[in-house]
């Protein structure tokens, strides 16, 4: 008999963890706009194709002002190939986004697209303090003159001070419950 509300008393807190459990993460929703500094080192891999190798760093701003984050600060290390004879690119990268000190989100990100707007998708992968366990995702573009920049480059050469814009339309992430 005991065993047996035990067993019962088992379930019933297993079944309340289970189906209240997710409703209690908190999904957000938000528009994030980054404009973007760069710098890298170019590099020739074909007779029509540039490799660029670098980082590209920024403000993010939620198009609301709000939210933990709006003004947080973003350093992405990026590879991006050219073909200078199609004006084709295409890019991937990883972001560390510094909301505070403690708090951090970690992102991976791809493109592709004609030379100076590269579309693709961004996903938040994890995350220190707060955003520890955040998940999400956003379509993801990226405006560029970095084309313009490097023509006539020689191969090795630096590229620095390149800019652009970051545009995420609708980044949604969840944190987890407690956070």
């Amino acid at each position: 008999m005991k065993s047996n509300r035990l067993l019962l008393g088992l379930l019933a807190g297993f079944l309340v963890a289970t189906y209240t459990g997710p409703s209690l993460a908190t999904e957000k929703t938000l528009q994030v706009i980054m404009p973007w500094s760069g710098d890298g080192t170019i590099h020739s891999i074909s007779t029509h194709r540039l490799l660029f190798m670098g980082e590209f760093e920024g403000i993010m701003y939620a198009e609301n002002a709000e939210g933990e984050l709006d003004a947080a600060f973003a350093s992405c290390p990026a590879t991006q190939y050219i073909d200078t004879a199609s004006k084709k690119t295409e890019a991937k990268g990883y972001c560390n986004i510094a909301i505070t000190g403690e708090d951090t989100v970690f992102a991976e990100w791809t493109c592709e697209g004609k030379v100076g707007a590269c579309k693709g998708s961004f996903i938040l992968t994890g995350g220190t303090g707060k955003f520890e366990g955040v998940t999400g995702s956003s379509e993801f573009t990226v405006r560029s003159v970095l084309s313009t920049v490097v023509a006539g480059m020689s191969s090795g050469s630096v590229v620095r001070a390149a800019s652009g814009l970051a545009i995420l339309p609708k980044l949604t992430y969840t944190l987890p419950s407690g956070n």
